[in-house]
Parts: structure tokens; sequence; C-alpha cells
């Protein structure tokens, strides 16, 4: 029940984002409000997803705090689907932020049903779920926009939510010993971990890359060549449906060539599709590049994300994981900020030369020697 759940919870969130830019942007929103609205979801998550993790640990449980974050964006969604103006789109995609920051306490809740040695497997399943919830939504909410508008497309994701809050409430759980409460010396042993440090730097450039462009400024880049809102449902769609063949290739990978290898080769292909967008002048060539980025993107985060609690142990687990993904959350809140500055006053290519050097950057982190370099 844990994976349905997850499948309509990531559907609730992401129904609406291939044309959330140019919605914004129809109610009189600049480049830089976009970014705004970017962040805005990005900005919770930052700031409560290691409160979160540390509170899970303290529960030993994981589903209540679940429950809260699909709880938070049927709200997000509801109030997308009542904003009068683009404050109160980026008001309302903070609410889902605050849902979305609730992924922590997901992860760890999956990953607990598996042995320790099958933590990239048990990642990578989870990620195939959330891209499969991409893949079947996205598309569907362009041509919701297309056919009776965005605040449709609204409703819709608000409905999905509800259903994975049903779908929760019927799941089992494996529960933790509770502990005696929060300590500073655990929590500073959890972060002073140097594996978690240096994965948890190339989550921040990673997604700061991704939600610069995919999540922020693909859309408006297509629209500028002529994409309907059923096409940029369609580029979304792309990238997710190839990203869960990248989550899944994962695991294989490793145990062939090793974590620098499956790394690098991510971070280069994910690179690649963002370099060449500005170059595109057509859609059936951009969705191409959208096949390239979902590839890349299925396979680096999902790698980072079972690094991150790869030599953690299970009562800590949540702790580390609220850290490694409130600290890719920074990535997610500085990208469609920056990108939306630099649009403004450098124009729409700049944002994707800018995110592919950074993923240039992820390759050359890959080599550090704090890896390891085939097993978990």
């Amino acid at each position: 029940m844990i994976y349905i759940s997850a499948f309509f919870f990531w559907a609730a969130v992401y129904l609406y984002v291939p044309v959330l830019p140019v919605y914004a942007q129809s109610l009189g929103a600049s480049l830089t409000t976009i970014g705004v609205i970017g962040a805005a979801y990005a900005l919770p998550q930052l700031l409560f997803r290691v409160p979160i993790g540390i509170w899970s640990d303290s529960l030993g449980r994981r589903k209540p705090l679940v429950v809260i974050g699909i709880i938070m964006a049927l709200l997000g969604t509801f109030g997308l689907w009542i904003s009068p103006g683009p404050g109160f789109l980026a008001f309302s995609r903070g609410l889902v932020g605050i849902g979305a920051a609730t992924w922590v306490a997901f992860t760890v809740y999956a990953v607990s049903f598996y042995q320790p040695e099958n933590t990239a497997r048990a990642v990578g399943i989870l990620n195939v779920v959330s891209s499969a919830a991409l893949t079947a939504t996205t598309t569907l909410g362009g041509v919701i926009t297309d056919k009776w508008g965005a605040k449709v497309a609204f409703f819709t994701a608000a409905m999905l939510a509800l259903i994975a809050l049903v779908m929760v409430l019927f799941a089992g759980e494996y529960r933790l010993p509770k502990k005696e409460g929060f300590t500073w010396v655990e929590f500073g042993r959890v972060a002073r971990s140097p594996l978690l440090i240096v994965v948890s730097i190339m989550g921040i450039l990673l997604f700061f890359a991704q939600f610069a462009s995919l999540m922020g400024f693909v859309p408006v880049y297509a629209a500028k060549i002529g994409a309907s809102n059923s096409e940029l449902g369609i580029l979304t769609m792309l990238s997710s449906g190839f990203s869960m063949i990248g989550a899944l290739a994962v695991a294989p990978l490793i145990k062939r060539r090793g974590n620098i290898f499956t790394l690098v080769l991510g971070a280069f292909i994910l690179g690649l599709s963002l370099l060449a967008v500005p170059f595109v002048k057509s859609m059936p060539f951009l969705d191409a590049v959208m096949l390239l980025n979902g590839l890349g993107w299925g396979m680096a985060p999902t790698q980072l994300m079972a690094l991150s609690i790869s030599d953690i142990a299970p009562a800590q687990r949540a702790t580390a994981m609220g850290l490694f993904q409130a600290t890719y959350a920074l990535g997610m809140l500085l990208g469609p900020l920056v990108s939306g500055l630099l649009a403004d006053h450098f124009g729409l290519p700049v944002i994707f030369y800018v995110a592919a050097a950074i993923c240039l950057l992820v390759i050359g982190m890959a080599f550090i020697p704090i890896l390891p370099r085939r097993r978990f």
C-alpha cells in the first residue's frame, strides 16, 4: 500500500507542474516571480526535512508523518485551485512543499521492509514508483489544461492527494523501539558522516541543475518555440518515463561497473541533455533531449539517495535521510531563484549552460576517494 500511496502522492504533487509556469505568466508573473513560485516549493523542504527525520527516528515510526505530508499536499493543491494570483500560487505551492518534505519518512518507511544490503534496490523501486506517477500524470495535466483549464488540473491533483491519503491508512508499518528523545551528540555523529556530506553536496548541485531547467524553465522555453499545454505535459512525461529506466539501472550498474562509473554516467547524460536545450528549435527534438534528461535524472539522484544512508544504522536513517534531502532542497530552492534572475537579465539559454556546467562539477566530485567503489 505504501507504494500505491506514494504513486498518488507524487501524481498530486506534479500533475500540474508542466503548465504551472505558463499559468503563472498568464496571471502576470515575471520570470523572477516564476522562480519564486518554484522556490516556494523547495523552501519548506530545506527547513523541515531534518526536523521530520529527527522526529521520525525519535518516534520509531514513519507512517504518522507520511499521513501529515499527504494532508499538506492536499491542502496545497486545493489552494492552487482557488488561487487568485501569483502570490497565492507561491503560498499554495509552499504547502505542497511541506508535504514533499515528508518524503524523508516515505523513503525510510519503504526501505524498512528490506534488508540493509538491498537499500539501493528499495530506493530504486521507490523512485520508479514516483517516476511512474510523473509519467502517468504530467501528460494528463497538460491535456486537462488544454480542454478545461489549469484550475481543473489543480482540482484533479487535490483528488489524487485524497486517494493517496486513503491508501496510506491501510499500509502496515515496521516499528522501531521508541527513543528517549533527541540528542545533539547522536545528531552530530550522523551529520559528520563523510560520505553523507559528500553526497549531500552533490545532491545540491544536481537538484539545482534540474529544478532550474526541467522543473522551472524548460516549459517556458518550450512554450517559446510553440509548445501547447499538452506538449508541455508530454515533455515532462518523457523525462519521468525514462527516469524509471535510469533508476532501475542503478543497482545492476553498480554491481558490474562500480559507483564511480554509474554516477559519472548519470551526471554526464543529464548535463548533456541540459546543454542541448538552447540549440533545439522544434518540439520533436526537444522531446528527444528530454528522454536523455530522464535517463540521467533517474540514475544520479537514486544512487545518491542510497549512498546517503548506506553507512548509517537503521535507527538513525530518517535523520540521515532528512539531512540529505534538506541539503539537496537547497538546490531546489536556489535553482529556480537564481535561474529566474539570470533569465531576466541574460536570456533563457544561459540557464541551461549553467546547469550543464554544474553537472560537470558533479562528475569531478565523483572521483573523491570517500565514495565506495562498488558495494554499499
